[in-house]
């Protein structure tokens, strides 16, 4: 499509039209004051790749110096150019390097996606069509497409239901923008170079929805409150805009933890609306119908800057465990696009104290120890070894009082914005330098009628080496074992001892409370810890089966007890074909059960959402079909439809239900079904 020495098969040398496209769009772009970046496919079936359909071509030495002359001319023969946007192809690392190499050489300042793959770009280039379920750190965008069956013009494309395009592209386009990625979206003009008259239309509608709510999309930013059930957020300035996607049918909009004072909101478009702070919580009273068909929004007027207080932040005063991390997700590759999986790149955890502390941060897990890791706490930070992370206290730090605290690891040298962390962060505990803190790194559950050994630790932030004894207390009628001595436990040092706990086979289900208790010399502090109290699963282990079974994602995989939910890390994951017909998974109890609650595990690394819009069916009957209406009227089944993509886990309570068989079907007629772990909770 432009004109290249490298062949005659160009669009100056072998058609009619005998221009050159790309030096016309280009002076253009500049005369309207526009960047001006090129598309360039690393497949290139004229000169001598054969037909891939996954598009993964490894790239031959004889085709390396034509692919190399091409970029240089694109860079060399058409001005300034801020884009090279990649794709196709599975190229080795030398040449992922390479091809940057030389925009990097000729064009400093063009960004290059991560379709040159290998992780030598400047930006993450999502899936297509693709919205992630979760917040990304780091510079990230979804190419989107009028179709998803198509990029672009095709004659038998239907094209109907204008306002619905509308809203799905909007939608889009405010969950990519809410999550902090940019959102490129592809139109598929004719052969003519003339645009389809629908596509056009619905071009006009995005504008004018956009127009409707200024400062909602256009210079706003993501913010830390994450997909909401009714919507999405973003802030623009002191304007806090609410993307309403599902309008409640209570009548109440919640968002939860904004601590910057609310000075009025209105409905873009409508006016004023009521509204009340209930804690930390904006409740916002909202009309019957939204005024905005496409996609409402609310307009927050703020008093100042945005501030939030996050859900998982720990109120205490002189020790906090951080249990409940929050997780900085982006990605990585090691060449194409199947290669390409989620990784994690951050771990942070809130705190607030009412008084000023100094600290030290000791964490519980796993890292690699030679890896340089960065730990902040608020604005200080230091940089320590892996082994240094998890083997000792990493301190001192100051904690300023009545303000949240973020307390982030990183890693300190990242070669790329997606390197994961190679860190599993158990717990973390922040404990004032002055006093010894026992504490318990108890399991999120524990099982009746089981005995369970739970760590219990004793941290030393003081300056001299502490000697004593650490013991538990328990609920009445469950059993403990006896106190553990430690001696010169020595400054920075963490202690451990595992006590075994027994919870009674008779115990109700539900909310315990296990705590620490510390013997030493000198100040210390004894934490508590929660746990539920469950009933046994009895599906671990037990016989499963799958409609279809693909990439290696075998059934039993979903029963082994595994909810670590990396599919290539850590084989975790059952998988189906693709594509699927109301894809289903189903495990049999060996015997019936009256079950109390079904866990469903989504998967981490990826794909999260090909598990939503699914059942979860328990029968004592054998379920034999395929067919999803079918399955639901097996005699005797219990059925819950679960809309919204699985969670880690989904909570699924079937009230008592009686069964041997506990199927997932999907509603879907074409995804295939992924999950991780299916836990059966029910009465011996």
């Amino acid at each position: 499509m432009f004109d290249t020495a490298t062949t005659d098969y160009d669009i100056v040398d072998a058609t009619p039209y005998g221009r050159d496209p790309l030096k016309l769009l280009a002076d253009e772009c500049r005369r309207q004051g526009l960047g001006f970046g090129f598309y360039f496919s690393l497949v290139d079936w004229h000169q001598g790749h054969e037909f891939d359909g996954g598009n993964n071509n490894p790239i031959p030495p004889s085709m390396e110096p034509v692919i190399e002359a091409q970029i240089r001319e694109l860079m060399s023969q058409y001005g300034e150019i801020s884009e090279v946007w990649f794709d196709m192809s599975s190229p080795t690392v030398a040449q992922s390097e390479r091809f940057a190499g030389i925009v990097r050489g000729l064009q400093p300042h063009a960004a290059i996606n991560s379709r040159v793959w290998n992780n030598v770009g400047d930006f993450r280039t999502l899936g297509d069509n693709e919205i992630p379920s979760v917040p990304l750190d780091g510079t990230w965008q979804t190419p989107a497409s009028i179709y998803h069956e198509t990029w672009g013009y095709r004659s038998w494309q239907q094209r109907d239901d204008l306002p619905g395009k509308i809203r799905d592209l909007v939608v889009g386009l405010t969950g990519v923008r809410a999550r902090g990625g940019n959102y490129l979206l592809n139109i598929g003009p004719r052969g003519d170079g003339s645009m389809v008259e629908f596509e056009a239309d619905v071009l006009r509608g995005i504008g004018d929805w956009l127009a409707r709510h200024p400062g909602a999309v256009l210079g706003a930013s993501a913010t830390r409150f994450g997909g909401q059930p009714w919507g999405e957020v973003t802030v623009n300035g002191s304007n806090l805009y609410l993307h309403v996607t599902d309008w409640p049918q209570s009548g109440e909009l919640r968002l939860p933890g904004l601590a910057t004072r609310v000075r009025g909101v209105v409905e873009d478009g409508a006016g004023a609306l009521d509204w009340r702070m209930d804690g930390d919580d904006l409740v916002v009273s909202l009309p019957d119908r939204p005024h905005d068909q496409i996609l409402p929004v609310l307009r927050v007027a703020l008093a100042g800057e945005l501030r939030i207080i996050p859900p998982n932040t720990v109120d205490a005063r002189g020790a906090w465990l951080l249990t409940d991390v929050e997780r900085g997700y982006s990605h990585t590759d090691t060449g194409s696009y199947g290669s390409t999986r989620r990784t994690t790149v951050r771990h942070t955890a809130y705190l607030v104290t009412d008084r000023a502390e100094r600290v030290s941060v000791t964490v519980r897990g796993t890292a690699d120890p030679d890896a340089r890791y960065r730990v902040a706490v608020g604005g200080q930070a230091r940089v320590v070894t892996g082994a240094a992370l998890t083997g000792g206290a990493v301190g001192p730090f100051t904690v300023r009082p009545n303000q949240v605290t973020p307390v982030t690891i990183t890693l300190a040298a990242p070669t790329h914005q997606g390197q994961d962390l190679g860190l599993t962060v158990d717990t973390t505990l922040v404990a004032a330098t002055d006093r010894l803190v026992g504490w318990l790194d108890a399991p999120t559950h524990l099982e009746t009628g089981a005995t369970t050994e739970i760590p219990v630790l004793v941290t030393n932030p003081r300056r001299e080496a502490a000697s004593g004894s650490v013991a538990l207390r328990v609920p009445n009628g469950w059993t403990t074992g006896e106190p553990v001595s430690f001696t010169d436990l020595a400054p920075g040092r963490t202690v451990e001892a595992r006590i075994p706990v027994t919870v009674p086979a008779d115990a109700e289900p539900g909310p315990a409370s296990l705590a620490v208790d510390l013997s030493a010399g000198g100040r210390h502090l004894e934490l508590a810890g929660q746990v539920a109290v469950v009933l046994p699963n009895v599906a671990v282990g037990r016989p499963a089966t799958q409609v279809s079974t693909a990439w290696g994602g075998v059934p039993g995989r979903a029963v082994d007890g595994n909810t670590a939910g990396d599919y290539l890390v850590d084989n975790s994951a059952s998988h189906t074909a693709e594509p699927s017909y109301q894809a289903w998974w189903q495990v049999d109890l060996t015997q019936r059960y009256q079950v109390d609650a079904v866990e469903i595990w989504n998967r981490t690394d990826c794909c999260t959402e090909r598990l939503s819009d699914y059942w979860v069916i328990v029968s004592p009957e054998p379920i034999t079909t395929n067919s999803l209406a079918e399955a639901l009227a097996t005699p005797g089944a219990t059925a819950v439809h679960l809309p919204e993509a699985a969670g880690r886990p989904t909570l699924v309570d079937v009230d008592g239900a009686t069964g041997r068989y506990v199927r997932v079907q999907l509603k879907s007629t074409s995804d295939p079904l992924t999950l991780t772990e299916v836990v059966v909770r029910a009465r011996q």
